[in-house]
């Protein structure tokens, strides 16, 4: 039992690794463990797979520096990793805008089709970053004009939003809008209670937020439930083990792309529809944990960013912080997040956050109004301690915020604590080219020249020297 829960710090992911561990069902941490050891080169990125030379590796820890077979060094080799899951993340973002509906400037290519030779050159990246940090923005500003919200919203997070009585649609991965209202408008024409609830991209965002069932390491937990009737899954963020686990489980897997009208979304529904069917009289094992979480935005900051102000004049608020990322397998899923975002809001630091690191901190009661003592003096009463706006691709609100809180004089900073994809780096770099200094915890991170566009891009190694780290740094942007 300690082992498991070291694993997650959610009680209701655990209940249910408990069931899998009693059926003998792998889940990602039991891959995780048998992948160990994992190789260290690849954990820095000092390895090289770009030609049919390779695979090259560096040794860190030699005497004299080593090179690989076309001459790169260490800091070669690292830069030349990192910059290609910056375009690779800054890719998923345009796809993703494009998926929504917008019309973007592929300008992120520019930084990947480019001939061998200039890729594996030594060079000065920041040109490249700048160009993603550019493309970064747009593709979230457009992801935004679609699917920015007006007003707030309370929704529900954890294992309990799935419901024992109605059909349950889990959506999963990152799902246009538009799938979701012809979800949405498919369900009712059904007599039995639809429930759509959403994971990993298709949760609490937009105008219309679902309720989120949990966040990325813990995915394939809410298949364990015996409740999901239906799988519609995006094209990023899904672990293929999801869709194995639920062909085993006997539940119907549909692909977002697929519904392209409302014929495509009723078909869905029957397969749904069937599902329920099937466990009528089966018991399911719902945890029973489910919390309140508000999700809100830009368009209804306005009362908040004054009180901060006023906050920060009187010295009480620090500053705002966004906390993104994903997760990480090799920690205690939850805990560090978690900890990290009472520690800044103790320290006076106002939480913004997106995507599965958002997810977290709903889980953990952060998300709703008067859910801290610390925040009751200064907050209006309808506003929460750490300000949840939606997936991870919903950053761009975050930037609107972030513009706003520069225009009032208050310090804004961006930590990614926790990074499994790509696509949080890259809007990390998005976050430079908007002038927000962040920091980020990738193995690689540290052997990476910083990174300065408009801000810097930090490596985040002791997390208990973050606060006088950021006291720093908005004492020298004075």
């Amino acid at each position: 039992m300690k082992e498991i829960r070291k694993k997650s710090a959610d009680a209701a992911v655990n209940k249910l690794i408990v069931k899998a561990h009693r059926s003998q069902t792998d889940l990602a941490w039991d891959r995780a463990d048998a992948m160990q050891p994992q190789c260290g080169f690849g954990r820095i990125g000092i390895c090289c797979t770009d030609c049919y030379e390779g695979p090259c590796r560096v040794n860190p820890f030699d005497e004299n520096e080593q090179y690989s077979i076309c001459g790169r060094n260490q800091q070669d080799l690292t830069a030349g990793f990192f910059l290609k899951k910056a375009v690779s993340g800054a890719a998923a973002l345009v796809n993703l805008a494009e998926e929504f509906g917008a019309v973007t400037e592929k300008v992120v290519l520019k930084s990947v089709l480019q001939n061998s030779d200039t890729m594996v050159a030594p060079t000065d990246y920041t040109k490249r970053y700048a160009e993603i940090g550019d493309t970064v923005v747009q593709a979230l500003s457009a992801i935004n004009g679609i699917k920015g919200r007006e007003q707030s919203s309370v929704t529900a997070a954890n294992l309990g939003v799935l419901q024992a009585n109605s059909i349950n649609i889990l959506l999963h991965g990152h799902i246009p809008p538009r799938v979701t209202s012809l979800l949405t408008a498919a369900a009712m024409k059904q007599s039995d209670p639809v429930n759509l609830i959403g994971m990993c991209g298709g949760e609490a965002s937009g105008s219309t937020p679902l309720p989120v069932v949990t966040n990325y390491d813990s995915q394939e937990t809410p298949l364990l439930s015996g409740a999901v009737d239906l799988l519609v899954v995006g094209d990023q963020c899904v672990m293929p083990a999801v869709i194995t686990l639920a062909g085993r489980m006997g539940v119907a897997v549909v692909g977002a792309s697929t519904l392209t009208d409302s014929e495509a979304a009723d078909q869905a529904l029957l397969k749904a529809a069937a599902g329920f069917t099937r466990r009528a009289g089966k018991v399911v094992d719902i945890p029973d944990y489910k919390i309140e979480m508000a999700v809100s935005g830009h368009a209804s900051f306005a009362p908040t960013l004054t009180a901060l102000a006023k906050g920060y004049a009187k010295g009480v608020v620090n500053g705002i912080v966004y906390l993104g990322g994903c997760g990480s397998i090799v920690n205690t899923q939850d805990a560090a997040i978690v900890k990290l975002a009472k520690n800044l809001s103790e320290d006076g630091y106002f939480v913004v956050t997106a995507g599965c690191a958002g997810v977290a901190l709903a889980k953990a009661n952060m998300c709703q109004a008067g859910a801290s003592e610390v925040w009751k003096a200064v907050l209006p009463e309808e506003v929460s301690p750490v300000l949840y706006v939606g997936s991870c691709h919903d950053a761009g609100e975050f930037l609107l915020i972030a513009r706003a809180a520069a225009d009032q004089g208050l310090p804004v900073f961006a930590i990614m604590p926790e990074i499994t994809h790509s696509k949080p780096l890259a809007t990390a770099i998005g976050f430079l080219a908007q002038g927000i200094t962040t920091y980020v915890e990738i193995s690689e991170a540290a052997y990476v020249p910083a990174i300065t566009l408009q801000g810097q891009l930090l490596p985040l190694s002791e997390w208990g020297h973050l606060p006088q780290a950021l006291a720093e740094t908005a004492a020298a942007a004075k």
